[in-house]
């Protein structure tokens, strides 16, 4: 099956106010969905696929540090 991210891609999480980078570092695709295992440092937790991206939303990290 093909999802968007690979495992080592390197991704930020939306919602993320500090925009932290993030690897995939596993995907689980079950009937209707696929989630992703991201790592970052040494903590880890899955995700939509909806709730990633490619890029660093650079004005989420300004407005956070408002």
């Amino acid at each position: 099956m093909k999802t968007k991210y690979k495992i080592g891609s390197i991704v930020y999480l939306l919602t993320d106010t500090t925009q932290s980078v993030r690897i995939v570092t596993g995907i689980r695709i079950t009937i209707g969905e696929t989630m992703y295992e991201l790592s970052c440092g040494s903590s880890a937790s899955n995700h939509y696929e909806f709730e990633m991206h490619e890029s660093k939303d650079c004005l989420m990290q300004i407005l956070s540090n408002d």
